[in-house]
């Protein structure tokens, strides 16, 4: 155990002959660095040779045996010292698996070798001015690879840990882990991110016992421990158990006990202590140190030096259990919602290019509806530019065929119309519309009225429009876009929420770009932290508006954004992530065709955050294209899901998404070192699953498969790229595709490393399903 010079670590060298150790509140490192040992753990006996690496979890007794010609280095690390850099260490145990073949070493296993030969050269060299600050450095080292590498669920350790939560599992083992210094509940509240009312309460109820009551029994327990297996005086015993002073201790013991310290040291200990002392009673630890002329050779011994450590990526790390049997009755099917593909004005829909995107994307996505950017009444091809006894004559022509165009996709036209529309216009527009076209084509139609900042200053403007649509075609939909506020909270303050005419409308049409939340003289990296969730939050905010003032209007979501920055960004998990939280008052999501079209719609800017492209500017896929395409895929009812997965199934189908959405400043995005820290080690079972065949389906969308900008960027740097090169980017901008079968009986294990903001999509089908097909 820590030694009494540093309660946080320690490191020792020993030549032994019979050494045992009862289990602490910490973690214990064992390196044989000569000769062999037996190691006597749990009831098992273990051999281990030179060079090899034992953890020893907490609350374990253990112990060594040898002939003396050996030597062991054993670290000591206190759950205190690694709960504070590190506060979940109460959720996991730590396990070096067994030494694999000759070869195949994994750099975890290096690493860890590499950190505690350092940690013995700074025990051997011990310099004066240094020592610590080396030794803490390489434990931090050794800690940190264990976390990454080598961390595995706790078990439990007892009937008691049956009987508690795991909350309180984990406040029991801070208290443990911290008995020996001040501790409060406010301390251990605040480390578990809960009320101090709450946690007292809940300790309370599952303990039996006040949380001070139980850290005074603890403290004598100890205490009691100590007296009857040590020698050490009464007042070191008060200090190291946590006692204000010697006089406390002595008061609870009378108290508590009936006698004082000394007297219950002068009698006989009780069974249940002497099994715990018998060992030492029976057998004294026999240690000696290792000579110095032995450690300097082991020092100097290249072969036993590991090699040099190769670059790691410190993943954080993830358990995931799940099964079938939890799936909350009365399951969601999981919303299904409408696709609008935004261009820039009518003429787009006679371009061959736009066409043929538009043709393949129907073979691929439901397309409900072609918004159009500019307001109808503007397009050139229906302008009054004839004679009054002809109005729209020139261009009615291209109209028609635009209007069957989309009538073959099997889509509505979205038709937008300016604050300023004139009645007149409005109505021989549509006049003209039902002499031309179909019932069954004019009635998926829908008007968009784009509600100016100052309309309560002209409120003729609303009824103008809502007048002429309801009179000629009164099964159209008509919604009003209004421009709220960015801010989610001020949403609710604006005063257009105050417009009677709202109650007429039959959607509303809104935007969300989490870009807007970023400003010059705010926090930036609060601001970038806030941006996750922002769609979300906007939306909600949004709906309770709506819902204080009693309308219930479906929201269309026409334009919206994550946080987005340079190519080099990849966010696809926090774009799934932004279309998976979508409230379901949300009816429609809204995405540009095309990046070309996007840009040119808003004049002189040159990049657009407030809104999506599905293509780059030569049919190349962009990440939102997949990402949607995975978000089509999660059909039928939602099993389970949580912020870094979601389980659904449809018929015999089981998908099964897992995704990594990090959130960090976009201008360090093209800095692998930097993003490399959000990748993510995912352990995952599923079980409930028939046994039998399977076939799997992984689909992987990341920076290194199938993101678009590392692919294309190269090229753009020198005179652009060919339509060779274009051909072969867009072959390689697509997600990595598997299939495999594999037969089940029990539960199915999988462990994934998840980039930053990648997605991993599962498909699981028993084969006696495709036999039937």
């Amino acid at each position: 155990m820590p030694d009494r010079d540093n309660a946080d670590f320690s490191v020792a060298l020993h030549a032994v002959q019979r050494f045992t150790c009862s289990g602490f509140h910490g973690l214990t490192l064992l390196q044989v660095l000569k000769g062999e040992l037996s190691w006597s753990i749990q009831g098992q006996q273990r051999l281990l040779h030179a060079g090899d690496i034992r953890l020893i979890n907490r609350h374990t007794d253990w112990s060594l045996s040898g002939d003396g010609d050996n030597t062991v280095m054993v670290v000591t690390l206190s759950g205190q010292w690694v709960a504070r850099y590190y506060p979940d260490f109460f959720r996991y145990d730590y396990r070096v698996p067994p030494e694999p073949a000759e070869g195949a070493d994994s750099p975890w296993r290096t690493a860890l070798h590499h950190a505690l030969r350092q940690v013995l050269i700074a025990s051997v060299m011990k310099n004066e001015q240094r020592y610590w600050l080396e030794v803490n450095r390489w434990l931090s080292e050794t800690m940190l690879i264990l976390v990454t590498g080598f961390q595995y669920p706790a078990r439990d350790r007892g009937s008691r840990e049956q009987r508690w939560s795991r909350r309180i599992t984990q406040v029991v083992q801070r208290i443990e882990a911290n008995v020996s210094r001040r501790i409060s509940l406010g301390e251990i509240a605040r480390a578990e991110f809960v009320s101090e009312a709450w946690l007292s309460r809940l300790f309370k109820k599952e303990v039996g016992v006040s949380f001070m009551r139980f850290i005074t029994e603890l403290r004598l327990k100890n205490a009691r421990e100590a007296l009857i297996a040590t020698s050490k005086p009464v007042h070191q015993i008060a200090m190291e158990q946590g006692f204000a002073n010697n006089r406390q201790m002595i008061d609870l013991f009378r108290r508590h006990y009936g006698k004082t310290p000394s007297q219950l040291r002068q009698q006989p200990p009780d069974a249940a202590l002497q099994r715990n002392s018998i060992v030492a009673s029976q057998a004294p630890d026999s240690i000696a140190p290792p000579s110095p002329a032995l450690l300097f050779s082991l020092l100097n011994d290249r072969q036993s030096e590991p090699s040099p450590a190769a670059a790691l990526h410190y993943d954080i790390s993830e358990e995931l259990t799940l099964a079938l049997s939890d799936a909350p009755r009365g399951r969601r099917q999981l919303r299904p919602r409408e696709i609008v593909i935004t261009l820039r004005e009518l003429d787009d829909l006679r371009l061959q290019e736009v066409q043929e995107q538009l043709r393949a994307l129907k073979q691929h996505f439901s397309l409900a509806v072609i918004d159009i950017h500019e307001p109808v009444l503007s397009s050139a091809l229906i302008r009054e530019e004839a004679p009054e006894t002809q109005p729209f004559a020139c261009g009615w022509s291209a109209f028609q065929q635009i209007v069957h165009f989309v009538d073959e996709l099997g889509a509505g036209l979205c038709l937008r119309l300016a604050s300023e529309t004139r009645r007149e216009q409005l109505q021989a527009f549509l006049r003209r519309s039902i002499d031309h076209f179909p019932a069954h084509i004019i009635k998926r139609w829908r008007f968009l009225w784009l509600c100016p900042p100052t309309v309560q200053h002209d409120p003729q403007a609303w009824q103008d429009v809502h007048g002429v649509v309801r009179h000629w075609l009164p099964e159209a939909h008509l919604g009003v876009a209004l421009p709220l506020p960015s801010d989610p909270h001020a949403v609710a303050e604006s005063s257009l929420w105050q417009q009677p005419w709202l109650a007429e409308a039959d959607f509303l049409a809104c935007s969300a770009d989490a870009n807007a939340l970023l400003s010059a003289d705010g926090d930036r990296e609060i601001q970038i932290r806030a941006s996750l969730d922002y769609p979300r939050r906007q939306l909600l905010a949004i709906g309770n508006a709506l819902q204080r003032h009693k309308l219930t209007l479906p929201l269309h979501l026409l334009a919206w954004n994550t946080l987005s920055a340079n190519g080099g960004f990849f966010r696809g998990a926090l774009l799934m992530h932004s279309l998976l939280g979508l409230p379901d008052t949300v009816q429609s999501v809204g995405f540009w065709l095309n990046a070309a079209l996007q840009r040119e719609a808003l004049e002189g800017e040159q990049i657009d955050t407030s809104s999506l492209a599905l293509l780059f500017n030569h049919s190349l896929p962009r990440p939102i294209y997949w990402v949607l395409h995975f978000w089509q895929r999660l059909q039928g009812e939602r099993l389970a899901s949580g912020p870094h997965h979601l389980l659904t199934r449809s018929g015999d189908c089981y998908r099964l998404l897992l995704s990594n959405p990090q959130v960090f400043n976009p201008d360090l995005s093209s800095q692998q070192r930097f993003i490399q820290r959000f990748r993510k080690q995912l352990r995952l079972s599923l079980s409930g699953l028939a046994s039998g065949r399977w076939r799997v389906r992984q689909l992987r969308f990341d920076q290194q498969n199938g993101a678009l900008f590392p692919l294309l960027e190269p090229h753009l740097a020198i005179r652009g790229a060919d339509r060779e090169t274009l051909a072969w980017v867009h072959h390689r901008a697509r997600p990595h595709h598997q299939l495999w079968e594999i037969t089940l009986d029990g539960p199915w294990e999988i462990h994934e490393a998840l980039e930053s903001n990648a997605l991993v999509l599962y498909e699981l089908t028993p084969l006696s399903s495709l036999s039937s097909l």
